[in-house]
């Protein structure tokens, strides 16, 4: 998403910050404590196989001098001459420094795992963004793909919406529905909402340009929130068929 956006907005983005934390205000160590004991072992060497596999393809795609259809974050600095910052609060003096020096007349959220807090929501003179993968209100919080396809939803979705101080729970700007295919896995359910929600990043920025966006409140009350998946609902998600998708299906996105 983030490389949809410079392609369409090139000299815009002036700067990304990454998060450099699994888990918000947590240390690594620490950060993979918190998911054994909330997750267990099989969550966890499923996710870090999945870092182990993306960063493998990316290494093998150098190699034989395939340009990735995803550049990382690494790749987009070099060409686009774009600074990257890591951070593991985005909200402390050091990040807010940076981002206060870079002017930035809109923020835009990305899958971030932290909390945005209210200086930063009121630092851009345009406003503050999330996409979030799902049809807000229902499924807000983590892994949306995985609780969509846990619960046997036929569709879901892409939002883009206003930033407040809870997690996606701020007013929509845009959002669009997708639908769940019988053969759908978590990589390509992945793949499809990112594709779109690059798309709504641009369209967005487009709408708060020509004034007056929309801010249309969420329907607390068809409100749903998830958070980490405990193991009971990895078993749950097998026995409903669900797949995680393979590392040939990766490559074939990546």
């Amino acid at each position: 998403m983030t490389h949809q956006l410079i392609q369409a907005r090139p000299g815009e983005v002036v700067g990304i910050v990454r998060s450099d934390c699994l888990v918000y205000r947590k240390s690594l160590p620490g950060g993979l404590w918190y998911l054994l004991r909330q997750t267990g072992l099989r969550f966890v060497g499923r996710k870090g196989l999945d870092m182990v596999q993306s960063r493998a393809m990316a290494i093998f795609f150098r190699l034989i001098r395939r340009p990735p259809k995803v550049p990382s974050l690494r790749e987009v600095k070099a060409r686009h001459n774009i600074r990257v910052v890591g951070s593991k609060d985005v909200n402390d003096a050091e990040t807010m420094t940076i981002i206060r020096g870079w002017q930035p007349d809109l923020v835009i959220s990305i899958y971030l795992n932290q909390l945005i807090r209210r200086e930063l929501i009121e630092l851009p003179r345009l406003g503050c963004l999330n996409i979030h993968p799902a049809l807000l209100p229902r499924n807000r919080g983590l892994f949306p793909y995985f609780w969509a396809m846990t619960n046997g939803d036929q569709e879901t979705g892409v939002t883009l919406h206003w930033v407040d101080e809870r997690f996606d729970t701020g007013d929509l700007l845009l959002q669009e529905v997708l639908s769940i295919d019988p053969d759908e896995t978590m990589t390509s359910l992945q793949y499809k909402s990112a594709q779109v929600g690059g798309e709504m990043l641009i369209r967005g920025a487009e709408l708060i340009e020509g004034g007056n966006p929309p801010h249309i409140p969420q329907d607390n009350s068809q409100a749903t929130y998830y958070s980490w998946p405990r193991p009971a609902d990895l078993r749950h998600f097998r026995r409903r068929g669900g797949d995680y998708g393979t590392v040939f299906e990766l490559m074939r996105y990546m």
